[in-house]
């Protein structure tokens, strides 16, 4: 029985030890994963830094924001921006709508934005215009306003 039992934890340790240490086979893929390049880059920022800086406007506008606005019942305090659609929110109001990108004006890039919003004032919201910093660390919306007026709000979010 001591042989059977000398096998028996040999094949124990054997098995215990495989991939632990960064050997080849599964358990060696699985901690390099968890804890190689890939974990590390988003956690220094670098490359979500880039890719909000690079791309095509609606590109540059995809993400979630928060308003550097003083929160009231006609404020949209937070804005997410997914492909060409967006979804705003503030304490009572709810917008949904639309981003289009359009002819460059003045060599700058420019996209419009429709919104349609729900559960109180839209305070002239409705189309307007789309603005990115360079960087991809804020942005704006220039509202239209209504026909005949000199321009409605300005929507101005931070990433959040």
């Amino acid at each position: 029985m001591t042989a059977v039992s000398s096998a028996t934890a040999a094949a124990v340790v054997l098995v215990g030890g495989c991939g632990g240490d960064g050997g080849s086979g599964a358990g060696a893929s699985a901690g390099a994963s968890a804890s190689g390049k890939p974990a590390e880059a988003p956690a220094k920022g670098a490359p979500a830094k880039d890719a909000q800086a690079k791309g095509t406007l609606v590109e540059r506008a995809a993400g979630s924001w928060k308003s550097i606005g003083t929160p009231g019942d006609d404020t949209l305090d937070t804005l997410t921006v997914t492909g060409g659609k967006l979804t705003a929110k503030g304490a009572k109001l709810s917008c949904t709508g639309t981003i289009a990108p359009e002819p460059e004006k003045d060599g700058k890039e420019t996209a419009s934005v429709m919104l349609t919003c729900e559960g109180g004032k839209d305070g002239g919201r409705g189309p307007g215009h789309l603005q990115v910093k360079p960087d991809g660390s804020a942005l704006y919306i220039d509202y239209d306003g209504p026909k005949g007026g000199w321009g409605g709000p300005t929507d101005s979010y931070r990433r959040g």
